[in-house]
């Protein structure tokens, strides 16, 4: 045994040591998040529920103000209140506008939003398909680190075939993250339920780059092999 292949197997025990650690981890992760989805959703309904409004007032400051005229001033004012001129501040709309002096003053105000123990409960659910994606993430990488510090050579079908599988599990997770993330998000701020599936970049550049060291592991371990066979 050379000492490249002595570093890569001690190498690959840390990481398969810190795989078990992270798997152990998210699986706790996504049991308490379930845990929790499910009791808030089994809660009677009635027990606790909040209706939540937002507000904000903004000022703004600048030469145009002094520039404009009160009749232009008032057309914009009664388009704003019509809802003919739409205007947001943080996702609350602009529903009255004044001036004082040198500034003008937006009024915005959200509607009602409702939150129930149920919604709460449904958006740990989402969220709790983010660390249960990981879980396969790590054990697979698990078993390739496994793989690596076991075989003879890096270069071994086994290797190839293990790590064929990490890139694998890399895709679930590559969709899951954004699509149930945002649906999670969505249902703890707004209460709404609406579906955009997404795909994680930088997971799914990385399960590409890893199919391209798979091609390359695949091409040395054909040489591996040939070179068994002529010894």
């Amino acid at each position: 045994m050379n000492n490249s292949t002595r570093k890569i197997k001690v190498i690959g025990k840390i990481c398969r040591i810190l795989s078990s650690i992270m798997a152990v981890l998210m699986i706790i992760g996504t049991s308490m998040l379930v845990l929790a989805g499910i009791v808030l959703i089994a809660i009677p309904q009635e027990s606790i529920a909040a209706d939540v409004e937002g507000s904000a007032d903004v000022t703004v400051y600048g030469d145009w103000v002094d520039k404009m005229t009160d009749k232009d001033f008032e057309k914009i004012s009664e388009k704003v209140e019509e809802g003919s001129f739409s205007l947001r501040i943080r996702a609350n709309k602009v529903n009255g506008i004044e001036r004082e002096g040198n500034s003008v003053v937006l009024h915005a105000e959200g509607g009602a939003m409702h939150l129930s123990l149920r919604k709460i409960g449904f958006a740990l659910l989402c969220y709790a398909l983010i660390p249960g994606a990981l879980i396969a993430v790590f054990i697979t990488l698990r078993k390739l680190m496994r793989a690596l510090e076991t075989e003879e050579s890096p270069f071994s079908d086994k290797v190839v075939k293990k790590m064929t599988g990490f890139a694998i599990s890399l895709i679930p997770y590559a969709l899951l993250k954004p699509t149930f993330g945002k649906l999670g998000t969505m249902l703890m701020t707004s209460g709404d339920f609406d579906i955009h599936f997404g795909v994680d970049l930088s997971t799914a550049f990385a399960a590409l780059v890893i199919i391209l060291i798979i091609m390359i592991f695949k091409y040395g371990a054909a040489i591996q092999k040939e070179s068994d066979e002529t010894l």
